[in-house]
């Protein structure tokens, strides 16, 4: 009798999701951040029929959770805007469930910024001069940023030395301490440490938001549960992602970050 209730009890186990995401910050912070989100996605799902689990993997790079997703490893995701483009391009099947509202809108900015005493007041200025980049694959941290260089004139060779740092939080803190003139990352980030560590915004630039995707293959019914949770998500379980929701998503919708990553090419880095 015990056995039977004990393989029962295991055959009611609910089957389990892995969901995954990159690290902005510390992967142990994300983690934390992220629980009452990962508890908030399993309601939904049982709300809407599907009793799974949800198990979250955070990649340290960007080219990790890229590959995860495209080779079915996880089953849903959150990219970054760049890795998306690139997830699609290297499996079409991957499937955009929704993209995150910024303040209502589907994107945000991108920054490039200098310590507050710098003497840069322009791109222009940045010749001769210490850049960091974020990860290699980041949108705002890279692909926008170098668009952006290249539009004002200024190339990889132009640049005393440029380096791709990862997250977003090493490069603001590069920024601040004097060990880079120049850095590019997310509006979020800068918010969140310029007054505290004396920086200031050079450049604006604007980029689609993040995207969630479902891998290729996953169940329809468990995709559409997924997409509805997340469109109707509110409340605290968000702050994990500082925005105020989600909206819904068409490819179409990261055509001209696709332009953007065609134009950085002119940074030549």
């Amino acid at each position: 009798m015990l056995a039977l209730l004990a393989g029962r009890a295991l055959a009611d186990e609910p089957k389990v999701l892995i969901f995954s995401s990159y690290a902005t910050e510390r992967p142990s912070e994300e983690i934390r951040k992220m629980e009452p989100f990962r508890k908030a996605i399993e309601q939904g799902l049982r709300e809407r029929g599907q009793d799974l689990r949800v198990e979250v993997r955070i990649f340290p790079t960007y080219e990790e959770g890229v590959h995860a997703i495209v080779r079915g490893e996880v089953d849903f995701s959150r990219l970054g805007p760049a890795s998306y483009v690139i997830a699609k391009q290297r499996n079409p099947d991957v499937n955009l469930l929704a993209v995150e509202a910024h303040d209502g809108k589907k994107d945000f900015s991108g920054l490039i910024v200098v310590a507050k005493d710098s003497s840069i007041q322009s791109l222009a200025d940045l010749r001769g001069k210490r850049f960091a980049f974020g990860d290699p694959t980041s949108t705002t941290g890279r692909y926008l940023a170098q668009a952006e260089l290249a539009k004002a004139g200024i190339t990889a060779k132009d640049l005393a030395s440029y380096e791709y740092l990862g997250r977003h939080d090493k490069v603001v803190f590069a920024v601040a301490s004097g060990t880079h003139d120049a850095g590019a990352s997310n509006e979020g980030t800068v918010q969140k440490y310029a007054a505290e560590r004396g920086l200031r915004e050079l450049a604006r630039f604007p980029s689609p938001t993040q995207a969630w995707v479902a891998r290729s293959g996953l169940d329809t019914n468990v995709a559409a549960a997924l997409r509805s949770t997340l469109l109707s998500m509110t409340g605290p379980a968000l702050d994990y992602l500082d925005r105020n929701g989600f909206l819904p998503a068409d490819d179409s919708n990261y055509d001209e970050l696709r332009k953007g990553i065609e134009a950085a090419r002119g940074f030549g880095g």
